[in-house]
């Protein structure tokens, strides 16, 4: 017999399930491309990932699949287990238009289930948060990914279910130890700019949670013990970051001299605008507060201040191009303001929904019009998406030809190898330049690294046979005895070359600027292989994290168990 009460308890997590699906439909059917500018970047990325499980020849490190096969380090600092999770959508999916529409949809999974969950946390009206939360899949928050494959979204999706722990430090007057790490160590192992956005959210909530408590040591100590957690839940994080950064000088992500154009108020305004509703929502909450800010509660004053000032970041009025211009490291962390505009999104629906919930009459008006918007705003945003495909197609590019991007056959193979079972061909006919994390030798002073790159690896890659085994990357090419050869793979600190079956000491070859290294040939053919030696350290503490995660999956099943046998 079917429980009632559990299926109506499943009905949010089933409509949110076909909103997601919905707004995929429209490109399913039309098979339209949608490829934004970091799409090949994240690709190859998780394309690695997906390899190593597929054939199982791990290597945590270095790229061996992705990336040119270049013996690259790009996952171990940017959400490393995220993207072994990404490889798994990317082996379920038959080819990359199936990965895409796969990974929205779950993209939308997780934003709506997190959002609602939110909503309901802070007692917002059940119908309401269920339609506050389709909505936020609408939003350029998550849709970023749908459009650019920014990466953003990711950690856009996960965000409001991290904010939990914090109201329930408002409302319940303690931490919840496990469930607060994992929100932070979630968000790490996802993205850590969105990681460092949740810390700042964090800040007043638990300032007033302390303020307002009569067990301050209490909730200091339960933080303390959160802390401890979050730092064990990635420790591989960590440790890969400071041996990584102690032991080579890595390129960072490019500094973009023109921050202050990229805010909401100036070319990044769709922000805001895009689907029209969330600056409806904008107006409405301003006229809110002006008119009942006497019926607000304090927290909700902590939620709408920290609100306002995620707003003000993500404008030209912060002075982020004077930051930028005086080399302030965290403006070029930061890149492009608009990013701060995705916690503004999150605790603007929020306010919203404390606000549409406040209205004790004609609830049931309130739910319909709200419902009308979002299906208009679930229209607007796929109408959006297929005006893109549509522009795409009809300027016959599946990424657009810039001063970084190298495209390797014409318009219509381009666009098959998206449909193609072998997902090696979109990274080979699509390749761009994207430097970030490749290691620094010598001076770069006046030197294009986005060139160089292209130069001495995209370029020269064809000459040379590439493959796998144990979890190793070989190099074959034919040359003449003495000939010297440039290899396009990149050597770190750490990285082991083996020449024609002997041990190669660094004073055996040069290393160009950016890593790529000269070696004398032999006669005929000869073969180099790479591998990365990780130090026992991180050994240990990667053991030491998964076997925490581990901890925590089956504590939380237990639990999980005993919650539906009571029920």
């Amino acid at each position: 017999m079917f429980n009632q009460k559990k299926i109506v308890g499943y009905f949010p997590f089933l409509l949110i399930a076909l909103s997601s699906f919905v707004m995929i439909l429209p490109q399913w059917l039309g098979r339209d491309v949608i490829f934004g500018s970091d799409s090949i970047f994240h690709y190859n990325r998780f394309y690695d990932a997906a390899m190593q499980i597929k054939s199982l020849n791990l290597n945590y490190f270095i790229s061996i699949y992705g990336f040119q096969q270049s013996g690259r380090i790009v996952n171990a600092l940017y959400g490393p287990f995220f993207a072994y999770f990404q490889g798994i959508l990317v082996l379920l999916s038959k080819n990359w238009f199936g990965y895409q529409l796969l990974s929205r949809f779950v993209l939308g999974l997780f934003a709506g289930n997190s959002m609602y969950a939110l909503l309901r946390e802070v007692k917002v009206r059940g119908t309401i948060a269920l339609a506050l939360a389709i909505f936020y899949l609408t939003t350029f928050s998550i849709q970023y990914w749908s459009i650019r494959q920014g990466f953003s979204s990711w950690g856009a999706a996960l965000m409001p279910y991290c904010l939990i722990p914090m109201i329930r430090l408002i409302f319940q007057d303690k931490i919840e130890v496990i469930r607060l790490a994992v929100s932070v160590a979630l968000m790490l192992q996802v993205h850590v700019l969105s990681a460092l956005f949740l810390v700042m959210m964090y800040v007043p909530f638990y300032l007033y949670g302390l303020m307002k408590s009569s067990a301050k040591l209490k909730i200091l100590g339960q933080t303390t013990l959160s802390v401890v957690l979050a730092v064990l839940l990635t420790l591989n994080i960590w440790t890969a970051l400071i041996f990584l950064r102690q032991d080579n000088l890595l390129l960072d992500p490019f500094v973009n001299p023109l921050m202050g154009k990229h805010t909401i108020n100036q070319a990044s305004s769709y922000w805001l605008t895009r689907p029209q509703f969330l600056f409806v929502l904008f107006i409405a909450q301003l006229g809110y507060f002006l008119f009942y800010w006497k019926k607000v509660a304090k927290w909700e004053w902590v939620l709408a201040i920290t609100y306002f000032l995620f707003f003000f970041l993500s404008t030209s009025y912060f002075p982020w191009q004077d930051l930028v211009d005086r080399g302030v490291k965290f403006a070029e962390l930061i890149q492009f303001p608009f990013r701060f505009f995705i916690p503004t999104t999150v605790l603007l629906i929020v306010l919203a929904g404390r606000a549409l919930t406040s209205f004790q009459q004609r609830q049931w008006l309130l739910s319909f019009l709200l419902s009308l918007a979002v299906i208009g705003a679930m229209v607007e945003t796929s109408q959006y998406a297929t005006q893109q495909a549509e522009k795409a197609h009809r300027n016959e590019y599946v990424l657009k030809k810039s001063k970084h991007v190298y495209l390797f056959d014409d318009y219509q193979q381009t666009r098959a190898s998206l449909f193609d079972v072998d997902k090696r061909k979109l990274l080979r006919v699509i390749q761009k330049a994207t430097p970030d994390y490749v290691p620094v030798y010598g001076d770069l002073t006046g030197k294009n690294t986005y060139k160089l790159y292209a130069q001495q690896i995209i370029f020269p890659n064809s000459q040379f046979k590439k493959s796998v085994t144990n979890h190793q990357l070989s190099v074959e090419w034919t040359a003449q005895a003495g000939e010297k050869v440039s290899i396009p793979i990149f050597v770190y600190t750490g990285s082991q070359l083996t020449l024609n079956g002997v041990k190669l000491m660094s004073s055996d070859y040069q290393l160009s600027e950016i890593g790529v290294p000269l070696v004398t040939s032999q006669q005929g053919m000869n073969k180099l292989v790479l591998t990365y030696q990780a130090p026992l350290i991180f050994t240990v503490s990667l053991v030491m994290t998964s076997l925490a995660w581990l901890g925590i999956f089956l504590t939380s099943r237990l639990h999980f168990k005993k919650l539906t046998s009571k029920a």
